[in-house]
């Protein structure tokens, strides 16, 4: 133990801890420790600021960031740097998430007088169970969902002025609500097209875009998307942020970078977020619930790493073949039978998913196309309905892209995980899990 000033009155670290590099995770506590430790992801408390922690600490980070601890030093934060040059583009799957998930930020570049751009994919139209209860009326057909619809864009330009951000700022895609998976699987071309001509007419500094691990199956969707759409856009000068709504996936919450909120603000997210009314009528506690919760962004760049995330608990990917160790979780509730797909580029430039359904025992399956429901291979499944392995032939793909995969498997219409994307010519032992249980996780 060791005294110092103010209120940090101690500092216990665990030998142990330090003796095992990278591996350390460090926990500040306002009063009256710090700590390492393993486990889930504590907060960095400095002063009167709370920054989410580190993981894959060395001792000499870990030592540096006691110190600048101790000094009053405040620790970097990795979130947008917003002024009145600034061109924020934000792009949410359906009405709603601007409130959920980006109030904070929006409000931030409306006072710092950044010029602002808020793309909606879908209209949120297919959400049956609130307008049932709202209109009370059992079978909806298309005109009842339209009309939801033009609801739904009404609460979002709503909760927009709230924020302070003017309707004119808006845009509206309208693509298909909850069929966002079945459009990236089948034929998204135009899609993408649409995306990337949205982003060079209006080419922001800073993107905003769903996270790729959101268990919600239109956002990771719509993540794939414009990861496709980005690739394909080089020399743009843009930072490119994601943020998530759904799930608690340690790919994105581990190394996410918490956005600080005042108290003003997060009453201006409530209020905000009481703006879309059909969506508070079932889940009330739920979204507003949201208001206080802070609000995360991950920095998105080229790196040499995967996290695995849900049943993929590690991959390897080889010239011709993909390997991927499976634990499925068991659960009560599923939709359909788990299924994987595949989605990259093939040797001819072109999108192609591919899909296979997981057996409950040893064998071999058949390789499909999503789209065409045609056999393009076969992939081996050594294992039972719980864990195996499962080798995939990718020959069908080009080696240069990056590749994507899913597992699929639902419980009501929310994923087990999202998608994984796996660069091209990785080795294997660069994939990793994101057990944030195994205390050799690492990220990077």
């Amino acid at each position: 133990m060791r005294a110092c000033q103010g209120h940090w009155m101690a500092l216990l670290i665990s030998a142990r801890d330090f003796l095992l590099p990278g591996r350390t995770r460090l926990t500040l506590h306002r009063r009256p420790t710090i700590s390492c430790c393993y486990g889930r992801k504590r907060s960095i408390v400095t002063s009167r600021r709370s920054i989410p922690c580190i993981c894959n600490l060395t001792p000499d980070t870990a030592n540096s960031l006691c110190s600048r601890a101790f000094s009053g030093q405040a620790a970097t934060v990795m979130t947008p740097a917003l002024n009145s040059a600034s061109r924020l583009m934000l792009i949410a799957p359906h009405p709603d998430d601007e409130a959920l998930a980006c109030s904070i930020i929006l409000q931030q570049a409306v006072r710092a007088g950044a010029t602002i751009r808020v793309v909606y994919a879908t209209d949120g139209d297919d959400n049956p169970w609130p307008q049932r209860v709202l209109e009370r009326k059992w079978r909806l057909n298309a005109a009842d969902r339209k009309r939801w619809g033009k609801l739904r864009r009404a609460e979002a330009l709503a909760a927009l002025r709230a924020l302070g951000v003017r309707a004119s700022d808006a845009r509206f895609l309208a693509l298909p609500d909850q069929g966002l998976t079945n459009l990236l699987k089948c034929d998204c071309r135009s899609t993408l097209e649409r995306f990337a001509a949205i982003i060079r007419d209006w080419p922001p500094t800073h993107l905003l875009v769903p996270s790729i691990a959101d268990t919600h199956p239109d956002h990771s969707a719509l993540a794939v998307m414009l990861r496709l759409v980005l690739a394909e856009l080089p020399g743009s000068q843009m930072s490119v942020w994601s943020y998530a709504v759904h799930g608690e996936s340690p790919a994105f919450f581990a190394r996410a970078e918490q956005h600080r909120q005042l108290e003003a603000e997060t009453a201006i997210k409530l209020r905000a977020i009481r703006c879309h009314k059909t969506q508070i009528k079932l889940s009330r506690r739920r979204f507003l619930a949201y208001a206080a919760r802070p609000e995360r962004l991950l920095k998105l760049r080229a790196r040499e790493t995967t996290i695995a995330d849900g049943s993929i608990r590690s991959i390897s990917r080889q010239p011709h073949t993909l390997r991927l160790d499976l634990q499925l979780s068991v659960k009560s509730i599923h939709a359909a039978e788990p299924t994987l797909y595949l989605l990259s580029r093939d040797v001819e430039e072109a999108l192609r998913c591919l899909s296979v359904q997981l057996p409950v025992r040893s064998c071999r399956i058949e390789l499909r196309d999503a789209a065409t429901e045609r056999r393009v291979g076969v992939a081996r499944y050594r294992g039972n309905a719980f864990a195996g392995e499962l080798t995939i032939p990718i020959d069908i793909f080009s080696s240069a892209p990056a590749l994507f995969v899913k597992l699929e498997r639902r419980s009501w219409f929310f994923d087990e995980a999202g998608w994984l994307e796996i660069p091209a010519a990785i080795h294997p032992r660069q994939i990793i899990s994101s057990n944030i249980a195994q205390p050799s996780l690492a990220i990077r």
